[in-house]
């Protein structure tokens, strides 16, 4: 055991510097500490054998009995040791809280200490005061990894509408009024969504090309391991996919147009999927029914160039496509009246060609009304002539009668003077 006239005399020396400057004080406490460490630490023999054990997470503590004094019992040893640990143990936390080794250290607390409990006194303090501080530290920590993520997940948004609108700062912008580690974090989300949206765009494009090939989707390890690459890989997938899903579709109606327009039997390809083989059968449909119009429309049409049908020998063959064009022939109801139309706007005088607006695009129309125009000009012509000829006729009897009749007055007249002559001259004699 040390005496404790030895202890007061270290504590009276502490004492004197109390009046000193704060950073002084602090030193002398410092001192003190590492002094009574020291000298306990090659104190009794009963020190060096004995063991403390002292756990921050539990806070327990368990102490070898045969340390304390002898004259104790050992619940009362016990009780001794909870007390003082406890003591030092919350003046160590307070210290630690605050991150300020031996603030509240007071000298004068050992005067009444054995080594021994001086030593359980310091012990409960260090183990007080590393917890206090583990934990502050911890909670810095907290906070400042709290403050970082908020930082980067405001910087990868941030980053996110930039690339958007094309407007990427070269650097990072800063916000004053955040702390440091809010930027350090802005700055790591904004650089990182953009090379998220760099990475993602090249996604997009491959996985495009994946799904041109018409292959199950395999996506690299380089885009699977981040959400935004995924979605635009498996985006271009989809859409490289539906590219070439449309182009086959596009492919196989055609196939299908021509197969219906050659009036074949619907045969669909196997091996193809159930949307692609629609697409056939459109195509087919589509070009049975662009058969049936076009030789509909044929006979039609040539019902403009005769007025009694005619069976095309092309189709003499094939009854369906017979029936169709005789359909079309019969169809035509203005054929008959547009050669009467046109027959009479030629024969009329100064007119000219009046062909009906819905007929203006048919070609065969046109050419049957140019030609009964014509026939009516012609007719027209011939009948003017005829006329004339007529005129003429009639002016030349009527011309060659009053020539006769003026001779047959004239010659009437000279005989009566020739009479009258006769009788005067019978009288006369």
């Amino acid at each position: 055991m040390v005496k404790n006239g030895t202890l007061g005399t270290m504590v009276t020396t502490i004492r004197v510097d109390e009046n000193r400057n704060k950073k002084v004080r602090k030193m002398w406490k410092k001192i003190f500490i590492l002094v009574i460490l020291g000298y306990t630490s090659l104190s009794t023999k009963y020190f060096l054998e004995s063991y403390v054990y002292a756990t921050t997470d539990e806070e327990s503590v368990a102490v070898n009995e045969n340390s304390l004094s002898s004259n104790l019992s050992a619940e009362d040893k016990k009780m001794i040791f909870d007390r003082l640990y406890e003591e030092g143990y919350q003046l160590g936390e307070e210290d630690g809280s605050s991150e300020k080794p031996y603030k509240n250290f007071n000298g004068s607390q050992f005067l009444d200490y054995t080594t021994e409990e001086s030593q359980w006194f310091i012990l409960g303090y260090t183990v007080g005061y590393e917890k206090a501080k583990r934990n502050k530290e911890d909670e810095t920590k907290a906070i400042e990894e709290q403050e970082s993520s908020a930082g980067e997940q405001a910087g990868y948004q941030q980053g996110l509408e930039d690339y958007k609108h094309a407007t990427v700062a070269y650097n990072p912008p800063q916000t004053p009024a955040k702390s440091k580690n809010w930027n350090k974090g802005f700055s790591l989300g904004y650089t990182k969504a953009i090379e998220t949206m760099d990475l993602s765009v090249k996604a997009k494009k491959d996985g495009h090309t994946q799904g041109l090939e018409g292959k199950a989707l395999n996506m690299p390890d380089l885009y699977s391991a981040d959400e935004t690459t995924r979605k635009a890989y498996e985006e271009g997938f989809q859409s490289g996919q539906q590219e070439q899903k449309e182009k086959l579709k596009r492919e196989y109606k055609k196939e299908g147009f021509k197969q219906g327009y050659a009036s074949q039997t619907l045969s669909v390809p196997s091996g193809l999927s159930s949307e692609v083989a629609a697409a056939f059968e459109k195509g087919y449909s589509k070009g049975a029914k662009q058969l049936y119009k076009d030789v509909r429309q044929e006979g039609f049409n040539a019902a403009f160039k005769y007025t009694t049908y005619h069976s095309p020998p092309v189709y003499q063959t094939n009854t369906r496509l017979l029936e169709f064009y005789k359909e079309g022939f019969q169809s035509n109801k203005v054929a008959n009246q547009l050669r009467k139309d046109a027959y009479e706007e030629g024969w009329k005088l100064d007119n000219t060609m009046n062909i009906p607006p819905k007929l203006k695009h048919n070609k065969f129309a046109i050419q049957m009304y140019e030609k009964y125009y014509v026939l009516g000009q012609k007719k027209q012509k011939q009948t003017v002539t005829e006329i004339l000829m007529g005129i003429l006729i009639v002016v030349g009897v009527v011309g060659m009668y009053m020539t006769f009749a003026r001779r047959k007055a004239k010659e009437t007249h000279v005989s009566h003077d020739d009479h009258e002559g006769v009788a005067l001259h019978e009288e006369l004699s």
